[in-house]
């Protein structure tokens, strides 16, 4: 649902009244998750906005389609800070282990191309490394998701039924390896697009350091789809709110939909309220002030 400036005022007011009344008993397990939620995302969101600037400077360079066998893109840390290294990939062949090629390589800081490689047709160099293991989870978690057994779908904002015809449009998001070569990516279920974005349905997919994939993880099961209209005048006012049962905190998929969002979020977790805004998620309220 969305509520306009009231509710937006109403969480501004209870921010005292939390702090007077004392905070829940967990309240630091919550904010910690709230905390690398938001981290996440803010992570997603960074490769999110590389991977756009490299595959629009690549179109703008060659004049052409990607063609076929195309993976999209990678990205991970440079070795400067704040940057960006973006691969675009294509396959030569089909299925999982097919050999995988860069077409271009960029490094980009803050929006900005700092470095572009583009590679000839029929030259393109073999993936290794950090970029190989990311292009492999990429294409193999939205498979994963797909076969896995009890799997919900959404169809016109409603759990489908079984054995109901239906498509789906998977955007797999895949984080840069951690310390211990463990590859966390999220499929988004999608499509992300102007004036509406589905809620639900997202899911998170772990491979470990040697590639073998987990059992995908439902991030927010619901069919809820929060739509807007861009003419709105009181839409940069407004405030989407949303219910996450059973749950402490805000979780990294409610942060990365925040940052795509044109309004402000508020997301319920029994209590209590948390506002966000941007992808960033402040204190929270007691959400019976807020009317919850």
């Amino acid at each position: 649902m969305i509520r306009t400036l009231f509710l937006s005022a109403a969480l501004t007011l209870a921010v005292p009244a939390m702090a007077q009344d004392g905070v829940p008993d967990d309240m630091a397990e919550r904010s910690a998750e709230a905390r690398a939620a938001e981290a996440t995302a803010r992570q997603m969101v960074a490769i999110q906005q590389a991977s756009a600037v490299a595959q629009q400077q690549y179109l703008g360079m060659t004049g052409a389609a990607f063609g076929d066998g195309y993976r999209g893109a990678v990205a991970f840390p440079g070795e400067a800070s704040d940057v960006w290294n973006v691969v675009l990939v294509a396959a030569r062949g089909e299925g999982t282990q097919a050999p995988l090629v860069a077409l271009a390589e960029y490094e980009i800081a803050q929006g900005n191309i700092r470095s572009e490689t583009l590679h000839e047709a029929g030259s393109e160099p073999a993936l290794t490394g950090t970029a190989l293991q990311m292009a492999r989870a990429k294409y193999v978690a939205p498979r994963a998701v797909i076969a896995a057994p009890g799997v919900g779908y959404c169809l016109d904002g409603e759990p489908a039924a079984e054995g109901s015809t239906h498509s789906v449009s998977y955007i797999p998001l895949v984080l840069p390896p951690n310390e211990r070569g463990e590859i966390e990516t999220y499929v988004l279920n999608g499509p992300l697009a102007e004036g509406s974005i589905p809620l639900g349905k997202h899911y998170r997919v772990n491979f470990d350091e040697f590639g073998q994939v987990g059992d995908p993880e439902v991030v927010t099961d619901t069919c809820e789809v929060i739509e807007w209209q861009e003419d709105n005048p009181e839409l940069a006012m407004s405030v989407y709110v949303t219910q996450y049962e059973d749950h402490i905190a805000p979780s990294v998929i409610h942060a990365f939909i925040s940052a795509n969002l044109p309004m402000s979020m508020g997301v319920v977790t029994g209590d209590i309220i948390w506002p966000m805004a941007g992808g960033a998620i402040a204190a929270p309220v007691p959400a019976a002030e807020a009317g919850y």
